[in-house]
């Protein structure tokens, strides 16, 4: 009994860890929203210079860059950003379509980094 806790209890961390899985910039490879919405930050080690939210790479929303703010909305996600900053704030709207729904958040980095953070919100 003791050593099925132990198992039981090792394949909790496994889990918990691979969860939070960070790309090589520090940035979360991805983030869940409740049906409910909300906003989240997503911090990394990288600065950012643009910001875009897409279905896929080749159908994104570029953001508007407003004396340095990056802000960008595509369907229920909005991103902000300041550029040159490592860290983006973003913000679902409550999801009522009954299924649960992925957009991808994508960033450049000065040094030209492609950041991809899958934002996926449950139903």
């Amino acid at each position: 009994m003791k050593r099925l806790k132990m198992i039981a209890a090792f394949v909790l961390l496994a889990l918990a860890l691979n969860s939070c899985q960070k790309d090589r910039w520090g940035f979360d490879n991805r983030v869940i929203f409740s049906a409910d919405g909300g906003s989240k930050s997503v911090q990394g080690n990288a600065p950012l210079g643009t910001l875009s939210i897409g279905s896929n790479s080749y159908n994104t929303k570029e953001a508007i860059d407003i004396h340095g703010d990056l802000a960008v909305t595509y369907d229920w996600l909005t991103a902000t950003a300041a550029k040159g900053d490592n860290e983006v704030y973003l913000v679902a709207l409550p999801n009522r379509t009954g299924k649960s729904r992925k957009l991808h958040v994508y960033s450049k980095t000065r040094e030209d980094k492609v950041i991809n953070i899958t934002v996926i919100q449950e139903k």
